[in-house]
């Protein structure tokens, strides 16, 4: 079954160090990184604690991620975003690779995180992951 997901509108949006984040009506989370920039542990604390403010407890996020151009990870975040309490409020995690760098980086934690609850897949294609985070509303 195919979603049409073309149309959605986004009713919150809040700006970080290194990313924009936004609440679409259909759901999803957008977290856009910006370009040329290293994602630090504390940058990763923010964004959660921030995502955290915004969860009521029982439905779970729908996040797609979609890295900037040369954007990068330091170990300490990339460790946090495998610890099971990161994703504790996460249901599912679209990532949209755009380098053979981002890829090996994203499987790395994939192959830690669903060993979770959360699932995580990692898509080049935008329209295919939108798909995937909305298979799992009302579910």
């Amino acid at each position: 079954m195919t979603i049409d997901t073309s149309i959605y509108h986004v009713i919150e949006s809040h700006s970080d160090n290194i990313s924009t984040i936004q609440f679409w009506d259909n759901g999803i989370i957008s977290i856009r990184l910006k370009d040329n920039v290293q994602v630090e542990l504390e940058d990763s604390l923010k964004q959660y604690n921030y995502l955290k403010s915004k969860y009521d407890g029982k439905n779970k996020h729908l996040i797609l991620v979609e890295s900037g151009v040369y954007t990068s990870i330091s170990k300490e975040a990339r460790e946090f975003a495998t610890k099971p309490e990161s994703n504790e409020m996460t249901m599912a995690t679209a990532v949209i690779v755009k380098s053979l760098a981002h890829r090996i980086i994203i499987n790395f934690i994939i192959n830690i995180t669903n060993q979770q609850k959360m699932k995580m897949r990692m898509f080049e294609d935008r329209q295919k992951a939108i798909n995937w985070l909305l298979s799992f509303k009302n579910t």
